[in-house]
């Protein structure tokens, strides 16, 4: 037996919207669609799961202020990812920033979920 991904589930208000945020603004791909409720979207080996319902209430003030993310995706040119979702319009909660760990910039989705991009330090 082998483990062949992981794909952490958002749950999301709109699946049509989710669905085109993560399709036009952030590149994904979509895996699949079932019955309009739930849907996986996928990016170079990247998998996302999207459900459809009452996204979880939380202070998303202070989950920018601190800094929290909610998913954790490595790259390996943070710089030029970043560059191509400025232009996509993509909101961003943190900027592009080189960290002791490597370079790194986070995104918030149309529910409020941050996304972090980071490209692990040489």
């Amino acid at each position: 037996m082998s483990v062949q991904y992981i794909a952490p589930v958002l749950r999301v208000a709109s699946l049509e919207r989710s669905l085109a945020f993560y399709q036009e603004r952030l590149g994904f791909a979509l895996e699949f669609s079932y019955e309009g409720f739930y849907a996986s979207v996928s990016r170079e080996g990247c998998r996302l799961h999207l459900s459809c319902g009452t996204p979880t209430l939380r202070d998303q003030t202070a989950v920018e202020r601190e800094e929290r993310i909610d998913v954790c995706l490595g790259v390996d040119d943070a710089r030029t990812l970043y560059d191509g979702l400025v232009a996509a319009g993509v909101p961003f909660s943190v900027p592009l920033r080189r960290m002791p760990y490597g370079t790194e910039f986070y995104v918030r989705d149309p529910d409020g979920y941050i996304l972090g991009f980071v490209q692990p330090a040489e």
